[in-house]
Order: structure tokens, then C-alpha cells, then sequence
């Protein structure tokens, strides 16, 4: 079963900060937590009004999910969001603040009634999905050969809904948001239809 309640705004301080401003690490491509582009979304709102009379400047810095580790442990950033517990060592963690709700999206008719049926399958996930995700994702994983993670996640919705993959592992509300973007945007609106995608909670 994929895990489907995990912290998603994991506030990790590095260090004593002295100086006004404070870099955070934001996933640039999950919408509508953060929309790079308008500055906003959901997790922003929260951190600025979290530190609003801190006395800090938040410096949010877009940036692929995977590189906000990489940074914040060569001190380059402050802070990164949408930490678990266990990812990162010698660093503070906040309490959970919002709860991701992840999904397996494939094509009518496919389903998929358990995670071993993804072994077979072209599966897309978020960067670090099998540290996310739990030891049986991660296994599954392991053991396909056509899993992949991937930093735009825009990009997981337009694969499947081209048919280049067959499944896509996301938050749900990130899911549906692009796909209306993509249904904007795209001359072939019929393509990106909501009828032709399969939720399966796993």
C-alpha cells in the first residue's frame, strides 16, 4: 500500500541562523503547493505566515527536489520542505503540517490492483518516491526496470497521457492540476480528457 498521509511542509533547519534572510528549498514542480511563476501556492502561504514576525526574510529557492537535499547538506540552503522523518540526519524537522494524498494514475480500462502489477509496467514517480513511498514501493521498484523518477512532474502527465508510459505516481491534487494546465494549453484537448484517467489508490 502506498503510503498516503506524509509530512509534505518538514520545515529542516540547518544550523544556528544569524543572518535576516533564510534560504528555503522549494520543489518547483507541484502545483498548487508552489507555483513558481505567481511566487505562490499552498506550502508558501503557510511558510510565510509561519514566519511572519520571526524576524527572517524567506528566500524561496526553486529548485528539483532532489538537488534541495544535496544543498541543504552542503549548507547552501536553510531549509528544504516536504521532508520525512528519516530522510535527513542532524537536522530539525517540524511537526506535519500538510498531508499528500499520492496515487497511481494509468489509462482506461488498465488498472491496477496492487503494487506488484507495477512491476511490469513504465512507471514514472516523483523524485525520491521510494523513500516516500514505503519498503514495499521501494521494492517494487528495485525489481522493475522501467521505473524512473522524474523532477517536472508535468512532464509524468503529458508521458502518460500520451501513452509513453503506462502509470504515474503523484499527489493527486499536483495530477489534476497540471492536467487542466496541459487541457489549457494543448490544440488536442480531447487527449487530456479526465474521463480517460484511472485513480487507483493503493
Amino acid at each position: 500500500m502506498i503510503k498516503r498521509g506524509i509530512l509534505i511542509i518538514g520545515l529542516v533547519l540547518s544550523g544556528f541562523l544569524s543572518a535576516a534572510q533564510l534560504k528555503v528549498g522549494v520543489s518547483f514542480a507541484i502545483p498548487p503547493y508552489v507555483i513558481e511563476k505567481e511566487a505562490q501556492g499552498i506550502e508558501l502561504d503557510l511558510l510565510r505566515t509561519a514566519f511572519q514576525d520571526s524576524g527572517y526574510q524567506l528566500s524561496f529557492q526553486y529548485l528539483p527536489l532532489e538537488r534541495t537535499f544535496r544543498m541543504l547538506a552542503d549548507g547552501k540552503l536553510d531549509a528544504i520542505i516536504n521532508v520525512r522523518p528519516g530522510m535527513l540526519d542532524g537536522a530539525f524537522l517540524s511537526r506535519p503540517v500538510i498531508h499528500f494524498h499520492n496515487q497511481v494514475f494509468t489509462l482506461s480500462p488498465l488498472k491496477v490492483a496492487d503494487l506488484t502489477a507495477l512491476t511490469t509496467l513504465k512507471v514514472s514517480a516523483f523524485q525520491r518516491a521510494t523513500q516516500v513511498l514505503g519498503p514495499a514501493f521501494a521494492t517494487m521498484a528495485a525489481h522493475n526496470a522501467r521505473y524512473e523518477e522524474v523532477a517536472k512532474q508535468q512532464g509524468q502527465v503529458h508521458q502518460l497521457l500520451l501513452g509513453r508510459v503506462d502509470a504515474v505516481v503523484m499527489e493527486e491534487r499536483v495530477f489534476y492540476y497540471h492536467l487542466e494546465q496541459l487541457r489549457q494549453e494543448r490544440a488536442e484537448p480531447h487527449i487530456y480528457n479526465r474521463e480517460r484517467i484511472q485513480a487507483n489508490a493503493l
